[in-house]
């Protein structure tokens, strides 16, 4: 366990530049689109990155999940370079065919031409994603750390900068952003492609391989494809029976709550689960299991503050987003946040499960339910409540998900649930809103000064709570940073 524990803290700082990347692009975005678009505009940039979503999981991320989960196992045969080959090849031919594919079957739709102009950029910079996607897989895999960061973190940011500058010196207005993708991507490859070719060197396309991989990928693929249909088909249903600005109105909100705690769920996800499965593949299941008790105390740690943080300070974040957004935005963030923490554990913690297991078929027929539940509820909802209708289907489903898949997941693999540490931090939780509720801040407009104010009280009162009741085993993990940083300042000292 203190092994585990002190992976985890390493790997974290490790990952840190990506979050950062992370963070800064997803509010940029916010921010900035929000003010720089019409609600309408707005609506269409979500639409459309919506739609490359689901373009991107259905063809390609089958490609992603399997070189995330078998790069450990060819390096351990000592086959590397046929692997890479396989799937490179496989994600250069999808991706050709599929994005000329993609951007006819926009040509014949009837939208407006805004519509498919967005659209058109979008999908033109799936296959390109996936090919970068790949090299990114890899490195994580291989614990690759800093090039995977510099990589990944160096797109990230020079796209998103040259999408905006677009948007503000172009006419393109909400297709600039996924121009600027391209380029970004363009150059990323320029980076990366050459160094992983040449660890294709000597490997072969192997028609096998391809179906294993396939197998394997496939049905993790139609799981996220549901996910996500159960995550944003209500912007579509939205958009359907409200216009284009209401979906910009809930796509904004929805954005800043469920996309802040994806942030965090990303980062805990890629510092443990290439540990997780290289203990599995190297060592076994019991390994395995022990990274996972780790891994699920930390993520629940981090994440279950964020989400009622955001709950808390929703009303105050709100001066984030543009006027045309902005009132109806911060009406929905409270319960989304609860969803997307639903969510972030059903995706990034209890999944893991069924990968271990090799039975990732089933996680396509337990997302089916809770996908027709969420479908059905917006149709219903929406017409008699509007955007909350939209909210309140959005939490039944992720709930029916969460249930079902965790009963599933420990039928093949003894998933470990962190219940003693969720109580805990659902504790130093409640002592948080406590504090923040109990604010005299009633005089003060809500905006910058009252969402630092109660951030910080908020964050203090967590933490001090969760210290002295020791959440999670928190004290140990800081006993035991400390104690390596220690440790090192007397190497550096005793090398010196």
């Amino acid at each position: 366990m203190t092994s585990n524990r002190n992976t985890l803290g390493r790997t974290l700082l490790a990952y840190l530049p990506v979050n950062l990347a992370n963070v800064l692009v997803s509010f940029g975005l916010i921010v900035v689109l929000t003010r720089l678009l019409s609600a309408e505009e707005f609506g269409r940039y979500a639409l459309a990155m919506i739609t490359l979503q689901f373009a991107h999981m259905g063809a390609f991320t089958w490609l992603e999940a399997a070189m995330a989960r078998f790069q450990a196992r060819a390096e351990r045969d000592n086959d590397e370079a046929s692997h890479l080959h396989t799937l490179y090849a496989l994600g250069a031919g999808l991706g050709l065919f599929l994005t000329f594919m993609f951007l006819a079957i926009v040509y014949l739709l009837p939208l407006s031409r805004e519509m498919q102009t967005v659209l058109a950029f979008a999908l033109g910079s799936a296959g390109l994603q996936a090919v970068f996607n790949l090299g990114m897989e890899a490195h994580r895999a291989s614990h690759r750390i800093i090039r995977y960061s510099l990589t990944y973190s160096g797109q990230t940011l020079l796209s998103f900068t040259i999408g905006i500058a677009l948007v503000m010196l172009t006419p393109l207005r909400e297709s600039g952003p996924f121009l600027g993708i391209i380029i970004g991507l363009l150059v990323g490859l320029m980076v990366d492609l050459p160094r992983m070719l040449s660890r294709q060197s000597g490997g072969r396309i192997e028609a096998g391989r391809a179906r294993r991989y396939a197998a394997y990928g496939l049905p993790l693929c139609l799981s996220l494809l549901l996910g996500y249909t159960l995550n944003s088909s209500d912007v579509y249903i939205i958009a359907a029976l409200m216009g284009e600005a209401s979906a910009g109105q809930y796509n904004a909100g929805y954005n800043l709550a469920n996309r802040s705690l994806e942030i965090l769920f990303v980062w805990v996800s890629m510092a443990m689960t290439p540990t997780a499965i290289a203990a599995f593949e190297k060592v076994g299941t019991e390994a395995s299991r022990d990274v996972m008790r780790s891994y699920g105390a930390s993520l629940l740690w981090i994440v279950m503050p964020a989400a009622v943080g955001i709950a808390l300070v929703s009303n105050d974040a709100g001066f984030i987003l543009g006027e045309s957004v902005r009132t109806e935005a911060v009406q929905v963030m409270p319960l989304i946040a609860f969803a997307g923490l639903m969510n972030g554990i059903v995706t990034y913690y209890v999944q893991r499960a069924f990968m271990f297991s090799g039975r990732t078929q089933d996680i396509v027929w337990l997302m089916i339910p809770p996908v027709l539940l969420n479908i059905g509820l917006n149709f219903l909802l929406i017409p008699r409540f509007g955007l909350m209708g939209a909210v309140a289907a959005t939490l039944a489903g992720y709930g029916a998900a969460l249930i079902l898949t965790v009963i599933a997941a420990r039928r093949h693999y003894p998933l470990p649930l962190p219940i003693k540490a969720a109580a805990q931090i659902a504790l130093a939780c409640a002592v948080m809103a406590i504090c923040v509720q109990l604010l005299p801040l009633q005089r003060y407009e809500p905006g910058l000064v009252t969402l630092i104010i109660k951030a910080g009280t908020g964050g203090a009162a967590y933490l001090a709570t969760c210290w002295i009741i020791n959440a999670a085993d928190c004290r140990t993990l800081v006993r035991q940073g400390l104690e390596t940083l220690a440790a090192r300042r007397r190497a550096v000292e005793a090398a010196s």
